[in-house]
């Protein structure tokens, strides 16, 4: 694809070839190269623990060798498995046992009283429902019998009752008004 870009006529001037480091930079490769160094040995000695095992296994007559490896694989399933621990541990009661529990034993009992406290809260609320309902029914009966007894009142107190009710008493309506007297008058 050289082809495709212009040359320029004008070439940059300046001294061609390998760029000196600072000393910073000399400082930085240096320290690369040891951590190369020290990443190269711990592989080395992973990879020799590991022959190790393999020669170790193959020392071994096949019965004990198996017996030793399921034991083995057995114990790295259980250490991977990290729920079972969980569970076992709460099914034995271990967890109420650690340090840290005891610890936050504290905050337990506050979280403990805060449930505590919205149960009864929550009884309470449901006995105030009861009694609001319980209110609300004799209201309605209230209302009901004074929506009686007003209408009963409105019905004696029509012109044609009274009017009954005085003849019954032998008091008559009158017919003309009454006559007002002065105080000032008689005297």
């Amino acid at each position: 694809m050289k082809w495709f870009k212009k040359k320029d006529e004008q070439s940059p001037s300046g001294p061609s070839g390998n760029k000196r480091l600072t000393e910073e930079q000399k400082a930085a490769r240096e320290e690369a190269k040891k951590l190369a160094l020290k990443a190269a040995e711990e592989a080395k000695r992973v990879k020799a623990e590991k022959a190790q095992k393999v020669r170790d296994k193959a020392s071994r007559s096949s019965a004990e060798n198996r017996a030793k490896i399921a034991a083995e694989q057995k114990k790295e399933r259980a250490e991977k498995n990290a729920t079972g621990k969980i569970l076992r541990d709460i099914i034995s009661g271990r967890f109420l046992t650690g340090d840290g529990v005891i610890a936050h034993i504290p905050f337990l009992l506050f979280l403990c009283g805060i449930f505590l406290a919205n149960i009864g809260l929550g009884y309470k609320f449901e006995n105030i429902e009861r009694e609001k309902m319980k209110t609300k029914r004799a209201l309605e009966e209230v209302n009901a019998e004074y929506k009686t007894l007003m209408s009963d009142l409105e019905s004696r107190l029509q012109q044609s009752r009274v009017e009954q009710a005085i003849v019954d008493l032998g008091l008559e309506q009158p017919l003309s008004q009454p006559i007002l007297l002065d105080e000032n008058e008689d005297e």
